[in-house]
């Protein structure tokens, strides 16, 4: 006996008894995520900024063509940040605003609560961070 599927992508969300169940582990799933990609955003800010503005070799005056391969690698690694990062915090954000204008702080606070955490545990609080990215 052959089963046949519904036209619709709905098979990927039945059982096997044919039926509709919802995947209530998805949003946990993207919450991690998103929780990874705040905790690193300031690691990955940092590296982006220093790429971009070519003074990931240091900051002399003669590069020459170190820099330009320095600012396309800073590009690119801002596209790959920007892909892994966006759809994440776009699907918590529109879940969380579904349930009501209030829980959207929640992860709004989370993303800002684990980047500062981030800080202080990867380089020992702003003072150290602003000194090594920006060369204040």
């Amino acid at each position: 006996m052959v089963r046949e599927f519904p036209s619709n992508k709905d098979w990927l969300h039945m059982s096997k008894e044919g039926k509709r169940y919802e995947r209530k582990n998805h949003i946990w799933f993207e919450f991690f995520w998103t929780s990874f990609i705040a905790f690193s955003f300031p690691l990955c800010f940092g590296l982006i900024f220093v790429d971009i503005t070519g003074y990931a070799k240091g900051y002399s005056y003669d590069l020459g063509p170190e820099k330009d391969i320095s600012v396309m690698i800073g590009c690119i690694e801002l596209v790959i940040w920007l892909v892994l990062s966006l759809p994440s915090n776009i699907y918590v954000f529109n879940k969380t605003k579904k349930k009501g204008k209030l829980y959207l702080l929640i992860p709004i606070i989370l993303y800002i609560a684990l980047a500062v955490l981030s800080i202080y545990i990867l380089w020992g609080g702003w003072y150290v961070y602003l000194k090594e990215v920006f060369n204040i």
